[in-house]
């Protein structure tokens, strides 16, 4: 592994962005190019725009008042491929070692590629997990696109630090989320849901035509198709309700996905929301079980401690106890002893995520270079809390802590 960055020294910061959008450009790298302008070299490695992916005009117009940032645009006929698995990976590779960056920074989905890449390499992801939900904006730094609740190595006192710091709001979310006692009869009697089975929960992922990590799903095909085996395969033993993706809902037909549900006795498509929640939330609180591939939602079975079926290629925290199997998954159900996620790993998790793992790009108090040297470092807690007292006052700020 190379040697971590000093924060302090002046480095050469390559940002490698095939994936991003124009939003994740605004919302995410701008912000980062611009803070780490001040300070270190920096170079920007991109496509040409293609299936709502890459850099344009409108983005290098956006930073133009930054004359030193050095730009290399792929517009070649084979930059689409970047996306996924280049072309040309020796050629990519052997520009960037001959570039000789100390760290990249990227936005792909091809991380086997960057791998081999000089300095230190980490991916942009996603950072906003629910219930918690802080500003989308929010980023995890990573090696691997979709490893999911894991947890640092970390003595006992700071994991009881951790808790104890969370705790507040996290009673004040357990609190506020928990159902009415008869909500669950209720709900289930509007929708139509038959309450003599169990009912397995499958939010469906992003299939937008500029999410080209779907390229890493162990189930390839598309959602219809999928709702339509998962149906089969559980017969009348469970009811499947469905939620689509946001995204889905926004800027992809619907029709197969309807059509499927329509012909599947046992399928029950959730509308967006329930009440004042996104419908995965609401449900959540009512499933027997979750059926989950790369998606975030993992985070809400968690909070919740709902079990749950992932089928993905990447690691899965051990406190999930997430099944690998979907028979012995279901089966377990049935018999009402199916392993749950641990409630203190849980808790645990949150935690490290909110406090320590979470970036934002606009957070003056986020250095992302001291971060790249110590990925785990309780002296940023305290600011990261404070942090979360401006976004989330609700849950986080004392005097909401106090009238709870």
């Amino acid at each position: 592994m190379p040697p971590l960055p000093h924060p302090e020294q002046r480095q050469r910061i390559l940002f490698y962005l095939p994936m991003v959008t124009n939003w994740w450009f605004v919302h995410i790298v701008e912000p980062m190019l611009r803070r780490l302008a001040e300070r270190h070299e920096i170079h920007v490695l991109a496509p040409a725009p293609w299936r709502g992916t890459g850099i344009g005009p409108e983005e290098l117009a956006r930073c133009a008042d930054l004359p030193d940032l050095r730009w290399y645009i792929m517009d070649g006929p084979d930059h689409p491929s970047t996306r996924t698995t280049p072309e040309d990976a020796e050629g990519l590779i052997g520009f960037v070692r001959d570039l000789g960056p100390d760290l990249v920074l990227c936005r792909t989905a091809d991380h086997e590629t960057v791998r081999h890449f000089p300095g230190i390499v980490r991916l942009l992801m996603e950072g906003r997990y629910e219930p918690f939900a802080p500003p989308p904006r929010w980023i995890l730094l990573t090696e691997r696109p979709h490893d999911h609740g894991l947890l640092a190595e970390m003595p006992p006192v700071a994991a009881d630090r951790l808790r104890t710091m969370l705790a507040p709001a996290w009673e004040r979310l357990q609190h506020s989320l928990a159902p009415a006692p008869e909500e669950r009869a209720t709900l289930f009697a509007r929708l139509g849901i038959p309450e003599d089975r169990p009912l397995l929960l499958l939010p469906l992922e992003c299939e937008t035509e500029d999410n080209f990590l779907a390229m890493h799903r162990l189930a390839t095909k598309p959602n219809a198709a999928l709702v339509r085996e998962l149906a089969a395969q559980l017969g009348d033993r469970c009811t499947l309700a469905v939620t689509n993706h946001p995204l889905n809902d926004a800027h992809v037909d619907a029709a197969p996905l309807i059509e499927a549900v329509g012909d599947c006795d046992n399928v029950v498509l959730l509308p967006p929301r329930i009440g004042m929640h996104p419908a995965t939330l609401a449900m959540a609180r009512h499933a027997d079980g979750m059926l989950v591939g790369d998606s975030k939602t993992f985070a809400l079975a968690a909070f919740f401690g709902v079990p749950m079926h992932r089928h993905s290629r990447f690691d899965s925290g051990g406190w999930l106890n997430a099944y690998a199997a979907l028979e012995p998954f279901v089966a377990d159900v049935i018999a009402g002893t199916a392993r749950r996620p641990d409630p203190e790993s849980a808790r645990l998790w949150f935690a490290q995520y909110l406090l320590n793992d979470g970036v934002d790009p606009l957070a003056p108090e986020d250095d992302l270079l001291a971060r790249l040297a110590r990925p785990f470092d309780p002296e940023r807690w305290e600011a990261a809390l404070a942090r979360l007292e401006r976004t989330l006052p609700t849950l986080f700020a004392e005097e909401a802590q106090a009238s709870g």
